[in-house]
């Protein structure tokens, strides 16, 4: 994971706003001696006003998925009666208003997965499609 998603550690967020109490220096200077952006002084001494605490507010979460997981039992059960169903399908069938990656992922989530059955065997044996030969002129004539 990318480190520069995580908060900072409490240490450091108490020393660089003891080093502003202190009046070490201006914002883009402390920035510069802790190694951290300037806008990250500001945010620090913005939290600190209405909490009077330092520690790092608890992550709100991401967008709510797109089948919700009171569903899944429904999804289940759709692909229990018939396992070959294509994405568009489950999600129709659902009547779902999502993409066919959020049923991807909502599929993986779950453990399951599409056994999708090839196309029907040919009734006729021999090639399938005609022989590549040459088509129109390659510059020479005969």
């Amino acid at each position: 994971m990318n480190p520069a998603l995580h908060a900072y550690p409490l240490e450091l967020r108490q020393r660089l706003v003891e080093a502003v109490d202190r009046g070490v220096g201006s914002a883009p200077h402390l920035a510069r001696l802790f190694r951290v952006a300037v806008h990250a002084v500001h945010n620090l001494l913005r939290l600190r006003q209405p909490t009077g605490s330092l520690e790092p507010r608890p992550h709100p979460g991401g967008r709510p998925p797109a089948i919700r997981p009171q569903r899944h039992d429904e999804v289940r059960r759709l692909l229990a009666e018939q396992a070959d169903l294509p994405l568009a399908q489950i999600r129709d069938r659902l009547g779902l208003d999502c993409s066919e990656a959020a049923v991807c992922r909502t599929l993986t989530k779950l453990g399951l997965s599409r056994k999708q059955q090839r196309g029907a065997r040919p009734r006729r044996s021999g090639p399938l499609c005609k022989p590549h030969g040459r088509s129109g002129s390659r510059g020479r004539r005969s």
